[in-house]
């Protein structure tokens, strides 16, 4: 639960639902096992899971309150050094996506430059409720992905004499 608890943004319910599924062969198949445990839980949990994930460029953002893992992804996108137009423009889709579908904006940061993302949220924007949804959770799994990943990677370099 140390381990795997944070992957899952505030949610380490899906690490502990992931357990049940042990003996795991290797990393990617926590990560399955936690996908999986998502994707087979209550509507309302998903979208716990999803609310529990921090705004692009929210306050938390701004103020550096976030996990270490989203710092680090927020940063690594160039969210850290928006143009005032950019922020701006963030801070009033991040509101509209907020009012339309009740959950924040949710996209691998890691993956994508600003201006990907800044498009991509306008594509967002444009979808119905339930497509927005499986965006969020399809995005989610992308980024535990990741950060899974850098477990592994983290484990190989421990193990190495």
């Amino acid at each position: 639960m140390e381990r795997f608890g944070p992957v899952f943004e505030h949610s380490p319910w899906v690490a502990e639902a992931a357990w049940e599924s042990r003996p795991f062969s290797d990393l990617q198949a926590v990560h399955r096992a936690m996908v999986d445990a998502v994707r087979g839980s209550p509507r309302e949990r998903q979208l716990a899971l999803l609310r529990a994930h921090p705004e692009l460029w929210g306050r938390e953002a701004r103020e550096r309150r976030m996990t270490a893992d989203s710092v680090a992804e927020q940063s690594t996108a160039g969210l850290f050094a928006l143009t005032p137009e950019q922020a701006a423009r963030i801070e009033r889709m991040n509101a509209e996506h907020q009012q339309k579908f009740g959950f924040p904006f949710i996209i691998a940061a890691m993956k994508n430059t600003r201006e990907q993302i800044l498009s991509a949220f306008e594509r967002r924007l444009a979808l119905d409720a339930e497509a927005a949804f499986q965006a969020g959770l399809a995005q989610v799994e992308v980024i535990t992905g990741l950060r899974i990943a850098r477990l592994a990677q983290a484990q190989e370099q421990e193990q190495r004499p």
